[in-house]
């Protein structure tokens, strides 16, 4: 009985496979080499940087690791600046998004050497992917005005802060108004030396992750930017800044980090503001103003 049970067993295994070997196969198409979008090579170095001039403003840099050093030129967004935090990296790969809705593709290796160093991306534009879907917002500046005002009269309810160089750092506040997102932070000088901001730069940026994960910055141009008064701040002096973009959100795994470069100076202050400071954001139209 039960040799004739195993047997039927056999027998419909066999059956089961000789129906799936009349299944007609069907095999993926390999990726046309016109699928690929081609990638230039660029060298940075230990010593030196690598300057990128693209045709259109730099709206977001991705890293292949954490090794290569990436900033957008506050005073020339279409300038990229590249070095290298790690002498003899390994070859990894860099993506640039541009606001002309192309995408760049960049293969980074190291070198000692001076050569090429500047870079003109004009040249790349026409063969750059632009397949990219960018909204480009437009914002009335007598409105921005009026709301940057007002954020600045509104109390403050937030206490994000950071202390650098004997000079603090403080988010007091985020509101919105009509798609917009306006950060309100105060600067405070506890030294006796004069700080005076020069550039100032705004990325959402990954939290640490493992050792070979992509490292994805995101910088952001500010739609409003307005400091209470001159921007110099005198030794144990505090001064507001209202920074307005359109609105944004960020994840658990991602913080906007606020960076105040020092002119002449290497007092670089910066602030990383979390997704749930974001999240306590006020309606403008509803918050309180301080009473003089």
């Amino acid at each position: 009985m039960k040799k004739g049970i195993v047997l039927i067993f056999v027998l419909n295994c066999f059956l089961v496979l000789d129906l799936v070997a009349q299944e007609p196969v069907f095999k993926a198409r390999p990726l046309t080499k016109a699928a690929f979008i081609p990638a230039y090579p660029v060298k940075v170095g230990w010593d030196h940087t690598t300057a990128l001039v693209f045709p259109a403003k730099v709206l977001s840099v991705d890293r292949g690791h954490g090794k290569i050093l990436a900033k957008v030129e506050e005073k020339a967004p279409n300038l990229l600046l590249l070095k290298t935090g790690k002498r003899q990296f390994v070859t990894t790969n860099l993506h640039v998004v541009t606001a002309d809705a192309r995408l760049y593709h960049l293969k980074v290796s190291y070198s000692e050497a001076l050569a090429e160093s500047s870079i003109n991306m004009f040249g790349q534009a026409e063969l750059s992917h632009k397949a990219l879907v960018l909204k480009d917002d437009v914002v009335d500046a007598e409105m921005l005005m009026g709301f940057g005002q007002q954020v600045l009269e509104a109390k403050g309810f937030l206490s994000r802060s950071s202390n650098q160089h004997s000079i603090k750092v403080k988010l007091e506040g985020v509101f919105q108004a009509e798609g917009l997102l306006f950060f309100k932070l105060a600067i405070k000088n506890k030294s006796p030396l004069a700080f005076v901001p020069d550039e100032l730069e705004f990325v959402v940026k990954d939290k640490k992750q493992a050792k070979h994960a992509s490292v994805r910055e995101h910088f952001l141009e500010p739609a409003w930017l307005d400091w209470e008064a001159e921007k110099e701040i005198n030794g144990h002096e505090a001064k507001k800044l209202i920074v307005a973009f359109p609105r944004f959100t960020i994840s658990d795994k991602k913080y906007f980090q606020v960076l105040v470069r020092e002119k002449n100076g290497d007092r670089d202050l910066s602030l990383n503001i979390r997704a749930k400071d974001i999240q306590k954001v006020r309606n403008l139209t509803n918050v309180q103003t301080k009473q003089p």
